[in-house]
């Protein structure tokens, strides 16, 4: 793909703004300080479309999931500066606002804003709120971080959100957080629209100030014009105002003098101007930050509105609002930048609206494929996510879009009629099987369909049970366990109309099938995260492992599990085995026995109720135990009625029930994509720890701080496990260098 850039020789009039979404140029008259109304409703944010609407187990993972670093002790007042322009601009300024207010009424809290009317203004108006008791305050915009972080500096008792603004390293404060996000996932979205859809193989992209979130969006939609067209050109050009729509619409205008039949605006005002001129000419144009259907294309009444075909959203009034929360639950943390991204749903893309009908279905079901890998981690945009710039060693390879690819077959809700075969075991059997049946049990109900499930007796019985639901007309099967994916996968092949959905099964490469996706976990996340745990608490030096069959979920388990204890304790001992059987608890208390007596004061189970059997007995006789998959405080130990509960730390969660969930209501909404596995990770919230109950006082804070700072950098990167996560054997290259724990 070739990319050619612009440079305009502008003169830049206006004062700089906020990021992408910097405000509207400001109304005169607009006073200087405003009592905060409820936002009109004419320029009131819309409801989040479904096709990008969050899962409940997408709630942003970093929100209030480690120690408080900054409280409010008393009345909380809120307050609220934007960037220049109005609370219902339609720009960050609008949605702040929103998520704000929306804080506000829910916890009954005192609110007002503040509207700027020049960028000198900001320490003014931050002032003003400081001198009037305000005690939480937003600002908007990247230009006026160094004020806020001035702010949060000189006052440590105000706790102070910044949105499109960064606040780690050196500038991280207890009372202050920034509130990012991953444009190029939103450019990496639309960049895949717009190749997908150009027929002039030349599409354009017009942007603000060549700060980092504007890179962010045109890099990535770059990259992802490349991934599906790699044949196109990409135009593009910085303009050095957020402000100036009439240079925005210049230069779509040039754009489209050379061939371009899909422009991207992306500058505020600057960008919408663009794509406002090119969408009057009948070109096709994406917006972005917020759904430009409803702002600058006045909800379908402007003209050029049937040319939108979507905007990548960023969803600033959902992270306002969850920060405002934690902090009135006591849970905000500073010292930090909140991320949003397409993992927590912070970043998605708007419906198509009048363009509906003339996007393919194949161009569609591609989108949403490439939204899912983003979310899980399969597809990368090749951006560097701090800079902007381009990171060549994260472009993805190309993968182009054939306009007669097979979309995966869709089903409308009503006739959805869901079964699911268990694997050995029953429904409420507190393993896999439960949190799958609950899963959906929870889809059938919201749905209103039909639901039935067969619990297998013997593995000799898979193919007999799946061959029961198929001869019944059950259109969707759930099947659990690693075991059963060989019938799965025959099932799927020779039933081509009926959506299969794998729990813990690999369907990659030459086992792709559009009616068929595994769900998987990367449990060597959630070793790592429990073998930290017990290398920072283990007193004696020794721990223990006890695994069912050693098959790949297993072994993630075991390996992650080993590293961690050596990341935070590399002179600890792991004493380790596998248990050839899932339905052994004898075996596993007897191995567990055999490490207590060795010196394990840790026993991490990992094996159905063989490994229940482990920690079962090894919390017994008093030693510390870690539950596996769900939360064993509630199952092997009854919710603290069993011995031993108060022995037990924590579990290493995977949310198999929300994964069920998640890919019965993507086929229900004609999102299932097939064709691969859905991976549950750290990231996206499907991979995590339970809480610790009754063991929660004899945990140290420093271990739980270091344990939240272990999961976001897993979360984010920054740490790895040094385990294949595939065959979950060991990867040497990545496994980190020891960061030893001292109390």
């Amino acid at each position: 793909m070739k990319v050619r850039s612009f440079v305009l020789l502008l003169v830049l009039l206006l004062p700089l703004l906020a990021a992408c979404g910097g405000g509207a140029a400001p109304a005169p008259t607009a006073p200087a300080a405003t009592e905060a109304p409820t936002a009109p409703a004419a320029t009131e944010a819309p409801a989040a479309p479904a096709a990008t609407e969050a899962p409940a187990a997408t709630t942003p993972p970093a929100s209030g999931t480690g120690e408080a670093t900054a409280t409010i002790d008393g009345e909380i007042k809120l307050g609220l500066v934007t960037d220049i322009g109005r609370v219902n601009d339609g720009t960050f300024n609008q949605f702040a606002h929103e998520g704000a207010v929306k804080a506000s009424k829910e916890f009954g809290l005192d609110y007002r804003f503040i509207e700027t009317q020049n960028q000198a203004d900001y320490t003014n108006n931050l002032s003003t709120l400081i001198d009037e008791g305000f005690n939480v305050i937003v600002t908007v915009g990247f230009l006026i971080a160094d004020a806020t972080y001035e702010y949060a500096k000189q006052n440590p008792d105000v706790i102070f959100i910044g949105i499109d603004q960064s606040f780690t390293g050196d500038r991280a404060l207890p009372n202050l957080v920034g509130l990012q996000f991953r444009e190029d996932e939103g450019g990496f979205l639309a960049g895949a629209l717009a190749g997908m859809m150009t027929e002039t193989g030349i599409v354009g992209v017009v942007a603000g100030i060549d700060i980092p979130p504007v890179k962010r969006f045109r890099n990535a939609f770059d990259n992802a014009v490349a991934y599906v067209n790699p044949d196109a050109t990409s135009l593009g050009t910085y303009i050095p105002s957020f402000t100036d729509p009439a240079a925005g619409a210049s230069t779509a205008n040039q754009f489209i003098g050379e061939g371009a039949d899909v422009i991207m605006g992306a500058g505020g005002p600057t960008g919408s101007g663009a794509i406002r001129a090119a969408a009057e000419k009948g070109v096709y144009v994406i917006g972005v930050d917020q759904d430009e259907y409803f702002t600058t294309f006045g909800g379908g009444t402007t003209p050029g509105a049937d040319r939108l075909l979507t905007s990548a959203i960023k969803r600033v009034d959902v992270g306002v609002y969850e920060m405002v929360k934690d902090v009135v639950n006591g849970k905000f943390q500073g010292n930090r930048d909140f991320i949003l991204n397409v993992a927590n749903e912070g970043i998605g893309y708007a419906p198509f609206h009048d363009t509906e009908d003339e996007i393919p279905a194949a161009a569609k079901a591609r989108l949403e494929s490439i939204r899912q890998m983003l979310a899980d981690g399969r597809l990368t945009t090749g951006v560097d996510p701090a800079t902007g710039d381009l990171d060549p060693a994260t472009i993805p390879a190309p993968n182009p879009f054939d306009p007669n690819e097979e979309p995966a077959a869709s089903t409308d809700a009503p006739e959805l009629r869901i079964g699911l075969v268990t694997d050995i075991g029953r429904v409420n059997d507190g393993t896999f099987n439960q949190f799958a049946h609950e899963g959906a049990l929870k889809a059938s109900k919201e749905l209103g369909v039909e639901y039935r499930f067969i619990e297998t007796q013997n593995q000799a019985d898979y193919a007999i049970n799946l061959e029961t639901l198929l001869e019944e007309g059950f259109n969707v099967i759930v099947t659990v366990g690693f075991l059963i994916a060989d019938a799965t996968y025959a099932a799927a092949k020779a039933n081509p109309e009926v959506f299969f959905i794998g729990v813990d099964q690999d369907f990659a490469g030459d086992r792709e099938l559009p009616n068929l996706i595994g769900v998987q976990f990367r449990e060597d996340q959630a070793g790592f995260l429990v073998g930290t745990l017990a290398g920072m608490l283990t007193e004696t030096g020794i721990v223990g492992f006890i695994g069912g069959i050693d098959i790949p979920p297993v072994k993630r388990f075991r390996v992650g599990y080993e590293n961690g204890v050596a990341f935070v304790n590399p002179n600890a001992q792991v004493l380790g085995t596998y248990i050839p059987s899932f339905s052994d608890p004898a075996t596993g208390a007897s191995v567990a026995n055999q490490f207590i007596g060795e010196g394990a004061d840790i026993i991490f189970g990992a094996g159905g109720p063989t490994g229940s059997g482990a920690i079962k007995a090894a919390a017994e006789q008093g030693v510390f135990v870690i539950g596996v998959d769900q939360d064993e405080y509630f199952t092997t130990f009854g919710g603290g009625t069993s011995p031993g509960a108060n022995r037990l730390i924590s579990s290493a969660l995977k949310s198999v029930n929300v994964g069920v969930y998640d890919q019965i209501i993507a086929i229900a909404n004609g999102r299932f994509t097939g064709n691969g596995n859905y991976i549950l990770t750290v990231e996206n919230g499907g991979i995590s720890y339970a809480p610790f109950h009754d063991t929660e006082d004899q945990i140290p804070a420093a271990v739980v701080a270091r344990l939240e700072e272990i999961k976001a950098g897993l979360a984010d990167g920054t740490i790895t496990t040094g385990v294949d996560p595939a065959s979950g054997d060991l990867d040497e290259a990545t496994v980190p260098e020891p960061q030893p724990f001292t109390r």
